[in-house]
């Protein structure tokens, strides 16, 4: 028995879930760093579609061994681990890994806190390619933040903040990488609390992951679309020629409409998970969108505004071509149908001649069998006179009284009565027996 461990009297005894633990460590799997002030945050995405991710885990392994970390937790899904001068967490998800490195201690005007050098073997032995890099670079402040807000929107249209958390920080951000590589973030916040500036930074990190794999589908679609229009005109096609199709094409346009199912299951099985996933990605960007908090601002252009500017048409895309994909695999069985249809319907006209065709053979069969039925009697008949005949020719040996022609032509109705009674007979045991 799995025991619950307690020190309270009033539940000993009790057994233990075997999912218990789990249950309990899902909820606090993967909390937030705390973030001082100043602080650097920077976040690593890699793709894990096609990589194991035990490779992702051997080498964060080596990271830590390269800067001696010590490590805190280590799980298949996540590590956690520190040195003096920074906080190391890895997380692996479905699709992607991603490494977070925070600065442990806050930073100073003239000595602004370390970003984390990567060691060249290290990189250049990652097992994926990178997909994000991002930095996150926060700092208190007691200035109004609506008034710099303002000010910062005037550098250009593609200078995008918000406020965030009621006002209370103000997020920054142009969402293009640097001459770095590196996506830059930066939070202006009047909250000193590390805690919540963690939350924030977390939240910031995953919109910007989430929203480059909710797009990552892009190239799919313009693929996927070409491919679609193509089976549609050709689906069209085939219905139109369905309604008039000729006797005896039933098996090219049965080839027809085979290799068109076969391209949309091509289609399909290549793009399928991958916009669903993609859709789902978006729902997440909308959901960690809605925890920002954004106030409304004149003039300024809020973070939400610029991302669902490009990310709602390519949700709405994706599921456009799942739509698409969902109802031309239904329209493609229904043609299906339809031909079985027209084929079954051959099939029982074809039936129904066969057996009108049978009907009247079995009727010339019949009559034939009568005429040999009469046939039979007469020359059975025939022979019983003949031997008839010769028994009568030896009785007259013995009474020359007796005619054997005579007798031959008086006894000739009854050996045809009796032939055909005893053919009749026979024939109707046959027909008995074989039922």
């Amino acid at each position: 028995m799995n025991e619950l461990p307690t020190t309270d009297i009033r539940l000993a005894g009790f057994e233990r879930d075997p999912r218990w633990q789990d249950v309990f460590d899902e909820s606090h799997r993967r909390p937030p760093l705390p973030m001082p002030l100043p602080g650097v945050l920077t976040h690593l995405v890699f793709r894990t579609d096609d990589i194991g991710s035990d490779r992702h885990y051997e080498h964060v392994h080596a990271l830590l061994f390269a800067w001696q970390a010590k490590v805190d937790l280590d799980r298949p899904d996540q590590v956690l681990a520190h040195t003096d001068a920074f906080a190391i967490k890895w997380e692996r998800h479905t699709e992607f890994c991603s490494i977070t490195v925070l600065s442990r201690e806050p930073g100073t005007e003239d000595a602004p806190p370390p970003e984390p050098d990567f060691p060249t073997s290290w990189r250049e032995t990652a097992p994926a390619p990178l997909l994000l890099a991002l930095r996150v670079t926060a700092r208190g402040t007691t200035e109004d933040l609506a008034r710099l807000l303002v000010e910062r929107q005037q550098r250009g249209p593609e200078h995008m903040g918000s406020l965030v958390n009621s006002g209370e920080a103000l997020v920054e951000t142009d969402f293009r990488p640097g001459p770095d590589g590196f996506t830059r973030i930066s939070i202006l916040t009047t909250d000193l609390s590390t805690s919540r500036v963690g939350r924030l930074a977390q939240r910031l990190t995953e919109i910007e992951t989430y929203r480059l794999l909710a797009l990552y589908s892009w190239p799919d679609v313009q693929w996927a679309g070409p491919k679609l229009n193509d089976i549609d005109r050709g689906l069209m096609d085939l219905t139109e020629e369905l309604a008039d199709l000729k006797p005896g094409t039933d098996s090219s346009f049965l080839i027809r409409l085979t290799a068109l199912a076969g391209e949309l299951e091509r289609v399909t099985a290549q793009t399928h998970f991958r916009l669903n996933a993609s859709s789902a990605y978006y729902d997440l960007v909308q959901r960690r969108l809605e925890d920002l908090r954004e106030d409304r601002v004149s003039g300024a252009q809020r973070l939400s505004s610029f991302i669902n500017r490009r990310l709602n048409p390519a949700a709405r895309t994706y599921r456009s071509i799942l739509n698409r994909q969902r109802e031309m695999s239904d329209r493609v069985a229904r043609t299906s149908q339809l031909l079985r249809s027209r084929v079954d319907v051959e099939l029982a006209e074809q039936n129904q001649a066969i057996l009108k065709s049978m009907n009247h053979r079995a009727e010339q069969s019949y009559l034939l069998q009568q005429t040999v039925e009469g046939l039979s009697v007469v020359a059975v008949s025939y022979y019983a006179l003949g031997i008839l005949s010769y028994v009568l020719g030896i009785l007259t040996a013995y009474d020359h009284s007796i005619d054997p022609k005579l007798w031959a032509g008086m006894l000739a109705p009854v050996v045809v009565l009796l032939t055909w009674l005893g053919i009749r007979h026979l024939r109707e045991r046959v027909h008995k027996g074989g039922h």
